[in-house]
């Protein structure tokens, strides 16, 4: 139960023990001084005159528990910066020189440092999406769920050529309903992410492969990659199924976010499973009802009438 916290399986049992049963002594308890000494500068237990064993409320204990971690990760941050000392030390000059990039090299190096970057968010997770792709797509929603699960915030971009891909449309559908807040842009200008405000992962594909990565550390060029994320998500169309107004009820938000995304009708047509004269009817009609003379416009104008 408190496993991960940091108390072992024999700790736990003696905490179980005083909290079900009261106070023992050591002998009545059949435990080790070593090991009741160790729960008592847990915070888990008191030592009472007459070598008496006495639980500490489960709130308080709990609680104690959290601060002692909390203090250790305060001193591992603590000791980051002598270790990426003695890390660059023993790189070669160039690295030195630039230490805030780093390539990072091979399919399994990158997957690797992908999860490790994912494992350590902490606040928000901002990308730049568009093909080609390191994982599939159900690895890469697996990650986001789990790191979703601590509270952190996912914002994503999509480039054009990434929501016509077979089955993505209803791929992002489901991740937005699972939290991911996304938005749609005719073009990138290449694939990112950024993680909080300590690292991003500038891939670089060789065709459609992707086996090497930038990792910028905090630096003038992260600084620039995340402006450039900002920049793209205020430009781009938000991608909300399901969330238009009453008022526009009979407008399909599938079709609305994908003429927004700037997707053509036989794109939209395969994505919607539709034939292409119905989509491009359609289209017509809410360009009409906007009274848009092209495509975009129609975007434009669902979007400022609250219906994306």
């Amino acid at each position: 139960m408190l496993g991960h916290l940091g108390v072992n399986a024999e700790q736990t049992a003696v905490y179980e023990l005083l909290v079900t049963g009261g106070s023992r002594t050591t002998g009545e308890i059949g435990a080790s001084a070593a090991l009741l000494e160790s729960m008592r500068e847990l915070g888990m237990v008191r030592h009472l005159p007459g070598d008496v064993w006495q639980a500490v409320p489960p709130d308080l204990a709990v609680e104690a528990l959290i601060a002692a971690r909390e203090e250790a990760h305060r001193r591992a941050r603590a000791d980051i910066g002598p270790l990426m000392e003695l890390y660059l030390r023993n790189r070669d000059e160039e690295l030195a020189d630039n230490a805030f990039v780093e390539v990072v090299s091979g399919k399994d190096a990158v997957r690797d440092l992908w999860r490790t970057l994912l494992g350590g968010a902490r606040e928000e997770v901002c990308v730049l999406d568009q093909p080609p792709y390191l994982s599939p797509q159900e690895e890469h929603a697996e990650l986001e769920d789990s790191t979703r699960q601590r509270d952190v915030q996912w914002r994503v971009v999509y480039d054009r050529s990434a929501v016509d891909l077979p089955g993505r449309v209803t791929e992002i559908i489901e991740l937005v309903a699972a939290g991911e807040r996304a938005r749609v842009t005719p073009t990138l200008p290449f694939k990112l992410a950024v993680i909080d405000a300590h690292a991003a992962v500038l891939p670089v594909a060789s065709g459609d492969v992707i086996d090497k990565v930038l990792l910028i550390r905090p630096s003038a060029l992260l600084d620039v990659l995340r402006s450039t994320f900002e920049l793209y998500w205020d430009k781009g169309i938000p991608f909300s199924p399901g969330g238009i107004y009453a008022a526009a009820a009979d407008v399909d938000p599938n079709l609305l976010g994908l003429l927004a995304a700037g997707l053509t009708d036989e794109s939209i047509a395969r994505q919607l499973g539709l034939a292409p004269r119905t989509v491009q009817r359609r289209v017509r009609q809410l360009m009409d009802r906007c009274g848009a003379q092209t495509r975009f416009q129609a975007g434009v104008q669902a979007m400022r009438r609250g219906w994306l």
